[in-house]
């Protein structure tokens, strides 16, 4: 039959049948002179079938699938799944606001008061009594007040006031909530839109993504911690997750409790729930618990801190790509074979990184990618830029000459650089032994005294590796409130994995040193950091270099966890003479038997020669004139003074 030949009641909404409710209150006789308010209600309730409106009005239910699905879901009954009808109404259609206001005259208000729901809908009430109608509408007041479509915020108080009598509290349904029962798909007010990965077409994570798809369908209330250094990197792959689910992410910045009626609107609108988490060491985040929604939810997180949820829970800990796959997304990035097969033989940079990187690359080089610019761009990805707020990127590029180093020290150091460039297949091929528990990682530890070049070793050996290199800022890491150390060191240590950055710590005996006995609460907080720190820089997957004045200063269980000491002494005479030189470079007239001089009287490290050096060449510049013996005979006495020390009369 043509649904233009059924009779009205039949074709009507749920909400048409809850102004036609309002229209049964109208008992006075209809005048010619009455208002458009009262004209328009008046034909609402003949339309439903006069009288007959209430039997109408349940089964409109069923025809109304969004209605119906809210009120299956929440176990809503009739009267409540009426009123949901006629108060979502009220957002998107002005006539309903014009006659609720009418109706509630002289408030005035467009939101139907608990008063009038209760006397329009009292009738469908169980206990609905034509000698007792007034007993019928308190109880329906008290059921709406208290009732599910409250208690699940899909019926709101517009503003609650204690001071206000509850039946004057006007009702409200939430914009999104209104939207799901329109059939229009929209974001929940105030909702983070938050910058995406869009996901590499990679079959490792292909594979992954339709396991956990399959996985996360076939259980229902289960849910996934996708741990990623990468912010950007892990709501990609969550967005891309949820796509293969067939739904959309419903993105909420914080965990501990979600907006009132957010939990309905996403059974209405099958969104899927992904949390963003700042998780941080002996943390914990319980998610909110959902009362009816069944689904999956997701939470976006680094690779530390644990996650709390009602049902089970599992956790995805994105890798690193392989090397082959690696060297695709390169080639791709790049389409350069040459300039790819190299960037991803020195870059070991997660999937959303190498994609930023060879952007960057392109723009450093006016459009072009080129190795210096791969090199300058490795300091300026998002996740380097993310090191800069406890780490300073260390962009100076340091030369073999300008290391001057003895030959014992060199085989040392080329050795380090043997290590680290064979970290990644190192333990490929050895024993069970040597696979269990390995890490890609490479601890260094560099002593010796003031200025005799650890730190400038450790910018050597990033400029030999082609790596980005950070020096920590222990004034920023360190904490007085306990657990912000260990939650600093783990997001460092996280966003240098994940940009494949040499994390360089000065004097980080500091960090890292001796446990003590414990005499106090404060000495057990320390030892407890420093058991935290220890055995989290065991298990970072970076190159972490430490430089320290004296091995005795660190914890002896530190040892074990290094995988090179490297001491650097005093230089000797001929290793002085050779930092004079590669200090003076061609700036000056000292002849060799000068050189030899400043070689036996200055009994200093490379720190002190380089200070020397620039205080000559300060002078020398002031008069105009190439560095002479004597001004560096000057900057050296200056040296010494500052030392407390007296200089050579000879010098």
């Amino acid at each position: 039959m043509n649904p233009a030949d059924l009779p009205p009641q039949l074709t009507m909404r749920p909400r048409d049948f809850g102004l036609a409710a309002l229209g049964a209150l109208l008992i006075h006789p209809s005048e010619p002179t009455a208002a458009p308010e009262e004209r328009f209600l008046r034909e609402a309730l003949a339309a439903a079938g006069g009288d007959d409106w209430r039997k109408h009005a349940l089964a409109s239910l069923d025809r109304d699938a969004a209605l119906a699905r809210a009120r299956d879901a929440f176990g809503l009954s009739a009267i409540e799944t009426l009123v949901l009808a006629l108060v979502a109404a009220v957002e998107d259609d002005p006539l309903a606001c014009r006659v609720i206001a009418w109706m509630q005259a002289p408030q005035a208000s467009p939101r139907p008061a608990l008063a009038l729901l209760a006397r329009a809908f009292a009738p469908l009430h169980e206990s609905f009594s034509d000698t007792d109608p007034q007993r019928s509408e308190t109880t329906t007041l008290h059921a709406l007040a208290y009732g599910r479509a409250m208690r699940h915020g899909l019926l709101q108080s517009e503003e609650p006031n204690a001071s206000r009598p509850l039946c004057e509290t006007a009702l409200r349904v939430p914009a999104p909530i209104a939207a799901a029962l329109a059939g229009v798909a929209c974001d929940w007010p105030g909702a983070p839109t938050p910058a995406l990965w869009r996901v590499a077409a990679v079959p490792l994570l292909d594979t992954a993504l339709a396991d956990w798809a399959r996985d996360l369908a076939a259980m229902p209330r289960s849910g996934l911690v996708i741990r990623s250094a990468a912010p950007h990197e892990a709501r990609g792959l969550a967005d891309a997750l949820v796509r293969r689910l067939g739904a959309e992410p419903a993105w909420f910045a914080h965990a501990d409790a979600l907006p009132p009626g957010s939990e309905a609107w996403l059974v209405l609108t099958g969104r899927v729930p992904v949390f963003e988490i700042d998780g941080a060491p002996g943390t914990v985040a319980t998610l909110p618990a959902l009362a009816v929604y069944d689904g999956p939810a997701l939470v976006v997180t680094g690779l530390d801190g644990g996650v709390r949820r009602d049902g089970p829970m599992a956790d995805w800990r994105v890798p690193l790509p392989d090397a082959a796959t690696r060297a695709a997304l390169w080639h791709e990035a790049l389409a350069d074979d040459v300039l790819a097969a190299q960037a991803a033989q020195r870059y070991r940079a997660g999937y959303a990184q190498i994609g930023d990187h060879a952007r960057l690359a392109r723009l450093l080089g006016a459009g072009q990618a080129t190795v210096d610019s791969l090199h300058r761009a490795a300091l300026m990805t998002p996740s380097g830029r993310a090191l800069d707020a406890l780490a300073q990127p260390l962009s100076e590029s340091v030369p073999d000459a300008a290391l001057v180093a003895s030959p014992q020290l060199r085989v040392e150091l080329e050795r380090i650089v043997q290590r680290c460039m064979q970290r990644e297949t190192l333990h490929a091929g050895l024993g069970a032994a040597a696979r269990t528990r390995a890490c890609d990682g490479v601890r260094l530890l560099f002593t010796g005294g003031s200025g005799t070049g650890k730190s400038l070793a450790g910018q050597w050996l990033a400029q030999r590796l082609g790596l980005p290199v950070y020096r920590v800022d222990l004034a920023a890491m360190l904490s007085k409130w306990i657990g912000d150390t260990e939650k600093n060191l783990a997001e460092l240590l996280a966003r240098a994995e994940h940009a494949d950055a040499i994390l360089l710590f000065d004097e980080a005996d500091t960090l890292f040193g001796k446990r003590t006995e414990v005499a106090s609460a404060n000495d057990r907080f320390a030892n407890a950091q420093t058991n935290y720190l220890l055995q989290r820089i065991e298990t970072h997957s970076g190159i972490v270099v430490l430089t320290s004045n004296s091995r005795a200063r660190f914890d002896p269980a530190f040892a074990r966890r290094l995988d090179f000491i490297v001491d650097f002494v005093a230089p000797d005479a001929t290793a002085r003479r050779s930092l004079w030189q590669a200090h003076l470079g061609e700036a000056s007239d000292c002849s060799a038997a000068d050189l030899n001089r400043l070689a036996a009287l200055g009994d200093f490290a490379g720190g002190h020669v380089r200070n020397a050096v620039l205080a000559a060449a300060a002078q020398a510049r002031a008069r105009g004139a190439r560095i002479a013996y004597a001004d560096i005979a000057d900057g050296l006495r200056a040296e010494y003074r500052k030392l407390g020390r007296s200089a050579p009369a000879d010098l």
